[in-house]
Parts: C-alpha cells; structure tokens; sequence
C-alpha cells in the first residue's frame, strides 16, 4: 500500500507526520529562540520545508515574519574564525546572533574546507608526531609500561593518554614527552593521596600507540638500536636501579607481563647481557594496601653481575630519560667501581 501511494504521489500529511515528528518544544526552540527559517529547520531535520510549516501550525507556534535579514559577515572574517581560530559554526552563530545553519551555508557557498564533527571539537592545537623510528621505538615501550592509550570515542580524531603516579619526575617525564604535540592536563587525584593525574591528547599520527600489544613488534625486536630504544622506555617507565642492603647494585625490571619480560630476557642474552632466571611473585588475588587488588602474578627480570650491569648501562644507559634511573644508573656504575678497587675485578 506504502508503495502505491508513493507511486500516486499521495502521500497524506498524517502518515508523513508520525513518521517525522517534530516534538514542539525542539521546534518552537529553534525557530524562535535560535531564529532558524523553515528552510534551515527542514535540512536540519532533512525533511520539505512545508513540512516544518504544517508543524509549526500544529503546534500553534506564532509564524515570524517573512523576508527575515540574514546574516551579513565578511568573508574574509568568517575564513579566520572558522579556517584559522578553529571556531565552529556554532561559536561563530553565537558571536553573530544567528543560526548555525546559516554559518554552514556560508562555509559551503564561500567553499571553504569544511571540518568533520570530530576535528570540530578541537580545541587546542594538535602537532603531528615527529619523530624517527627511535623515538617511536621509546615511546611504545615506555607506553606498555605505564601509559593507557585510546581514543576519546570511536571516530575520535583524538587520541588520549593517561597516567595516575605518587612520583612527580615520572609525570614531568610524561610532560615532556608529549607536550609540544597537544593539551596536557595535570591534577592532583582527590581520593588518593599523593598520586598526581596526568592526560595527554594529541592527533591520530599517534595511532602507532593504539596498537594492544603483549609483546615488542618484530621491526624492534630484530633491531639491536630500535630494541634497545624500545628498553630504554620500558625502563622508564617500569624498571629499577638500585643498591640493596648488602651495598651491590641490581637493575630490576617489574610487570605483570611474564611474555614481554621473557622477549626482553632472551634478546638481552643474544646482546651477552646474563639475565638472572625470572622470578614470580603470588601477587594475584591480594592487596598490599594500595587500594587495588591484583589481577595477576608479578613477575621480574633482574641483572646481577658488574659486567653485566655495564653492558646493560653501555646499551640503554643514554637513551633513558627519567632523571631518576639516570641517577640511580651513575649510582650503579660508581658502586661497581668501588667494589672493583676494593674486591678486584671479579666478574668482570
């Protein structure tokens, strides 16, 4: 019957009418608090524009008078609104007392470039990643170790990174990393005493980080600089360098991530840096009065001996970046230069 009637070209206001519903209260705010035409009102809602007229008489909304003035902006000024501040339409509809609509048309007669509904809500300005294949071997690592990344929504043009730490170098070290590529938000957490919220937002050319990995991709893992960029980030972000209470230093690195830890141990082994056997840690299940209960066994890698620790320091030592592995790592060498003097140059 749908199908005759079309074909009939007739089709009656009421079946039209329950199909389309214009709910009062939307109508009557658009046309007359947001001044849009029936025009403007039937794309918005994609529909004929007599059918706005017959709602508006349904609803015994008052009909404004024709042959409204539209909206007069220069060109030239709407191309710096919209083109170079990044104001959206409906910015720009306000700061002119009109409809949204009515910027669009203007955008679409003028041609300008228009913005998806995803890049219009940037706000602050975004900078594509530059980096070389290093760099983007450190920031994966460190990002496995102590950053979630995802987009804000599913079509986001937004990727957004995050991170909660007690420990300021670690979120100044975050800052640094990512603050000439977008917005970064710091906060203290008000739940949690002494942890500091950091969240960073940049463009998609970031969406190497997006990738859910359990292990390094083959193009770090078969690259000795690549690898040892990608371990110098993880370091970063999750490892240890210390001197333990019988005064001999130690690199330790600590995840739940037994996979990850044992693809590290093996490609160290394959660099002649002698890895201690991993160790597990009956984490799961508990909580040691963090707040949190774990959700897996804790697992670590360490390094032992001095010349070791040197090979490991000779390899990572300049690509890390956290002042405080880096002090720790100066610790290390000058604990192991004092006990040569002292002891001899045993496992060496």
């Amino acid at each position: 019957m749908l199908i005759y009637i079309i074909i009939k070209g007739r089709i009656p206001f009421l079946f039209f009418m329950k199909a389309l519903n214009l709910p009062e209260k939307e109508l009557r705010y658009l046309y007359k608090e947001k001044d849009m035409t029936t025009y403007e009102i039937a794309d918005f809602y994609n529909c004929c524009q007599g059918a706005v007229w017959q709602y508006l008489k349904k609803h015994n909304i008052e009909r404004l008078p024709q042959g409204r003035k539209s909206v007069i902006i220069d060109a030239f000024e709407l191309k710096d609104l919209y083109i170079n501040k990044k104001m959206s339409s409906r910015k720009i509809a306000k700061l002119y007392n009109c409809s949204y609509t009515a910027i669009d048309g203007k955008i679409k007669r003028l041609g300008l470039p228009t913005r998806s509904l995803a890049e219009a809500h940037i706000i602050y300005p975004r900078k594509d990643f530059e980096g070389d294949h290093a760099e983007k071997a450190y920031i994966i690592g460190f990002a496995m170790g102590d950053l979630r990344v995802r987009k804000s929504y599913i079509n986001s043009e937004t990727i957004h990174a995050d991170c909660a730490s007690t420990k300021r170098e670690q979120i100044k070290l975050i800052k640094e990393l990512f603050q000439g590529y977008g917005r970064i938000w710091i906060k203290k957490q008000p739940n949690r005493d002494n942890y500091i919220q950091i969240e960073c937002y940049f463009n998609l050319s970031f969406d190497f980080l997006l990738k859910k990995r359990v292990l390094a991709d083959k193009w770090i893992s078969e690259d000795k600089e690549l690898f040892c960029a990608f371990l110098a980030g993880f370091t970063d972000a999750e490892g240890s360098i210390f001197i333990d209470k019988k005064g001999l230093a130690f690199y330790s690195l600590g995840n739940y991530n037994h996979r990850l830890l044992r693809q590290i141990r093996s490609k160290l082994m394959s660099l002649g840096v002698v890895c201690s056997k991993m160790t597990e840690a009956k984490t799961k299940g508990k909580n040691f009065g963090t707040g949190f209960i774990h959700n897996e066994n804790y697992w670590q890698l360490r390094v032992n001996r001095k010349i070791d620790l040197l090979k490991l320091f000779d390899l990572i030592g300049h690509r890390l970046r956290h002042e405080k592995r880096i002090r720790d790592m100066h610790r290390a060498i000058d604990n192991i230069d004092f006990r040569n003097k002292k002891y001899g140059y045993i496992n060496m």
